[in-house]
């Protein structure tokens, strides 16, 4: 996950190799249409062109519009297809097992943006990474679970998800108002729909 550049609420957490494999897959993509018209065929590019673009689209969907942004009112955990928004107050527990997780009076919100590392992660991490991480991050006996890592995708969000919780918790900034809201992205999903309907109707047109 790529490291925001400034230390405060208010930035955006993504997965690193999301943007690269975004822009390869789109060069990909582009290369793609490009060699209908190179071979003389922009009606061919216009009729079975659209799951080139799809699929470019899917890539972009699944791997770099996901993201955890730490906001100075909430956690805003932006899904696939989802938007979770989780006021600081409501948050009763952080887990990073599988992924980022926020566990809230009557459920969990998960980042899709934020996966746990493989088991194979702890061997690359020295003693001295593991100290200095907030308090909520160790278990007994000081422990630190393969998702906390710091330099893991979960790890990361984590870590600011944490420190600005206990800041605000030690402040005794945590108000009453708990509030956890869901929203759809419709624009995400129209252009999915779009494309995907786009596609499935050039493998019946000559």
């Amino acid at each position: 996950m790529s490291a925001p550049e400034q230390d405060s609420p208010g930035v955006r957490l993504r997965p690193r190799f999301g943007l690269v494999l975004t822009l390869l897959v789109a060069a990909l993509a582009v290369a793609a249409l490009a060699t209908f018209l190179v071979v003389g065929d922009p009606l061919g590019m216009l009729l079975h062109g659209w799951g080139v673009v799809l699929t470019a689209y899917l890539v972009w969907l699944l791997f770099w519009a996901p993201s955890v942004t730490i906001a100075d009112h909430a956690v805003i955990v932006d899904n696939p297809l989802r938007r979770v928004t989780v006021s600081w107050s409501a948050i009763e527990r952080i887990d990073t097992r599988w992924s980022l997780r926020l566990y809230v009076r009557n459920g969990s919100v998960t980042a899709w943006s934020a996966p746990a590392p493989s088991r194979y992660a702890m061997a690359r991490v020295s003693k001295t990474e593991l100290k200095g991480l907030p308090e909520s991050t160790y278990g007994p006996g000081a422990s630190v679970g393969l998702g906390d890592l710091p330099e893991s995708e979960s790890g990361l969000a984590a870590y600011y998800v944490r420190r600005r919780w206990e800041q605000l918790r030690d402040d005794d900034a945590l108000t009453a108002a708990v509030s956890v809201t869901t929203q759809w992205l419709w624009p995400r999903i129209a252009v999915l729909l779009a494309l995907t309907a786009a596609t499935v109707a050039g493998f019946f047109l000559p």
